[in-house]
């Protein structure tokens, strides 16, 4: 009796982290959809200079807080997965788990930001006038200008590589860099090392280096502190979902009111832990009674999504902007909530193509997922 509850709690588990998958992709594609304040048509910003409360507030919701958990939620499921079933971490192991990544995170993430400098590369090609936010002519850029490029920009404001979603691969793979300083640090000194890095990251008391992030750091050690102490995160919690729910749901909505203040900083960090407790939770909860059932295409598909979505998302906005030429609430509502539908539609698409036709390609360029 003990085996087959041990084998649906994993089934719960590995369940719940291949059902989430694509949601919190979803959730990404959202934080980044966020854009049209930034948008200009022949350098007129399309958005009205007043009349827009409802769009600031709903945008706001969905891309500032709901869809913030996502990216911790990934580092915490990696953190997690990294040392499922590890029971000891010897050079070998350390080695073996390295080269694994070197096919699963490092040459996607070469690819895909290869591919976003060949598009601005060809971009300069034909629009000869192109100039990086310096004013830096595109065509003048040397080797290792790109090179760095792949790391991070210069001159972007939260040091992003040249394609910013990919921050997160980067962060990931610097964190497994380190990981037996984790296991070590996890295995001896347990929740506290976590607590403290917890607190490093509410209080976002850290160092401003790339790839060198307290977000990847905190949530991927949290993650491993499950894994190495086999702890099943989905079953643990999954009978709170209601009250972690009730919780995220009316913090949320007092954050949406006083995030003017800069103290309201730390109450999003704690929302967002709140926010993935409940996102496991729920999940857990329906997957367990068999309601929910993981997409092995969504689930499949979203790192595809996850890396293309950074090269057409800008311009699927502006698109859309110099079509509708939204200007009320309900017009720039519906940019906003189009625009990512657009792109993660045509992204499940286009890896549905690839993977029928091109399954060796798609399996390079994914990392074979």
């Amino acid at each position: 009796m003990d085996s087959i509850l041990k084998k649906t709690n994993e089934e719960i588990l590995s369940q719940t982290i291949a059902f989430l998958r694509f949601p919190l992709i979803a959730g990404v594609v959202l934080i980044h959809s966020a854009i049209l304040d930034k948008i200009e048509i022949k350098g007129v910003s399309i958005m009205p200079p007043d009349g827009h409360w409802f769009y600031d507030n709903i945008s706001y919701l969905f891309s500032g807080i709901f869809a913030r958990i996502a990216v911790p939620l990934f580092f915490f499921i990696s953190g997690f997965l990294f040392f499922y079933k590890t029971t000891t971490f010897t050079k070998s192991v350390y080695g073996r788990k390295l080269k694994k990544r070197v096919h699963t995170l490092l040459i996607p993430y070469i690819f895909w930001n290869f591919a976003v400098a060949l598009l601005i590369l060809l971009s300069a090609v034909f629009f000869s006038g192109l100039k990086s936010e310096a004013g830096m002519a595109v065509c003048d850029y040397t080797f290792q200008d790109w090179l760095l490029k792949f790391w991070y920009d210069e001159n972007s404001v939260f040091q992003l590589p040249i394609n910013g979603p990919l921050w997160f691969l980067r962060d990931l793979m610097v964190v497994m860099l380190f990981s037996p300083l984790v296991y070590w640090a996890v295995k001896k000194l347990k929740q506290y090392v976590v607590i403290a890095l917890g607190i490093c990251w509410v209080a976002d008391f850290w160092l401003t280096l790339p790839g060198f992030s307290i977000t990847a750091l905190f949530f991927f050690s949290l993650g491993a502190y499950f894994s190495i102490h086999g702890i099943n995160f989905a079953v643990k919690g999954q009978s709170y979902w209601r009250q972690a729910g009730v919780l995220y749901l009316l913090l949320s909505l007092v954050i949406l009111v006083l995030r003017e203040y800069e103290w309201c900083t730390y109450l999003e960090n704690i929302n967002i832990l709140i926010g993935m407790f409940f996102a496991v939770s729920l999940t857990a909860h329906f997957i367990g009674k068999g309601t929910w059932r993981a997409n092995k295409f969504l689930s499949e598909s979203s790192f595809f999504i996850y890396a293309y979505h950074g090269l057409f998302l800008g311009w699927t906005v502006k698109v859309l902007c110099i079509v509708l030429h939204p200007q009320g609430d309900a017009m720039l509502l519906l940019v906003y909530f189009l625009s990512p539908t657009i792109i993660i539609l045509a992204g499940l698409g286009a890896y549905y193509v690839l993977k029928k036709y091109l399954p060796r390609t798609t399996a390079f360029i994914t990392g074979g997922r």
